[in-house]
């Protein structure tokens, strides 16, 4: 079984907010992941670009993907994945839906 993060599934719920398909299987990651977005998106601007690739970021540093440093091939891969996020509806619609629901 595979530590990678999987973009096209329900993580497990949590008390505080509905899943999105960014989150980690893994109830720990799943934890921390909603930890450290409900610190991080306060400080976001309202563009939904920038809400998306933090919530991007965040699952592949939970996942241990990115390591403490961003290299350009890491940032690369960051930003195929959110653009590919933004050009698709139900996804942009889901993850910003989530990023609000966190911070209400």
């Amino acid at each position: 079984m595979s530590n990678s993060t999987d973009l096209s599934h329900n993580a497990p719920e949590d008390d505080s907010s509905e899943s999105v398909f960014l989150a980690p299987k893994r109830q720990d990651k799943h934890d921390q992941f909603i930890s450290i977005l409900k610190t991080v998106l306060p400080y976001i601007s309202s563009d939904e670009g920038k809400i998306i690739l933090t919530q991007v970021m965040v699952a592949l540093k939970v996942e241990g993907v990115i390591g403490q440093e961003m290299t350009p091939k890491t940032a690369k891969m960051v930003n195929v994945i959110s653009e590919s996020i933004m050009k698709q509806p139900s996804k942009k619609k889901e993850a910003l839906k989530f990023a609000n629901k966190l911070l209400n």
